[in-house]
């Protein structure tokens, strides 16, 4: 699962895909909402490793689902969150609960 922070709008992940082809396109899949989105980006390789970089503006608590395809190849399929907090921390009642 990657994490993205909702408080910035440029956003960059790591991944390994199944080939280094381009272009890429991203798309992303709101699992509330359920709309489909195909965000541009652009990708850098290094050591084998690919750094997608994008400008998308997610809201606290989304929950993605990732594509990455070149025509109709899928080069990497994941799920992204959208928050603030740690990901090491991660609670999903955060906030919600108050204890006093």
């Amino acid at each position: 699962m990657k994490v993205v922070n909702p408080n910035n709008t440029t956003h960059a992940i790591s991944i390994i895909p199944r080939s280094y082809v381009e272009p890429i396109v991203l798309e992303l899949y709101n699992e509330v909402t359920q709309v489909e989105t195909i965000v541009a980006n652009s990708i850098t390789v290094t050591d084998g490793i690919l750094l997608i970089t994008f400008d998308f503006t997610f809201l606290e608590g989304d929950k993605y689902q990732i594509k990455l395809s070149k025509d109709s190849e899928i080069l990497y399929r994941g799920k992204l969150l959208a928050t603030s907090q740690d990901p090491q921390r991660y609670k999903l009642t955060n906030g919600v609960y108050f204890y006093g």
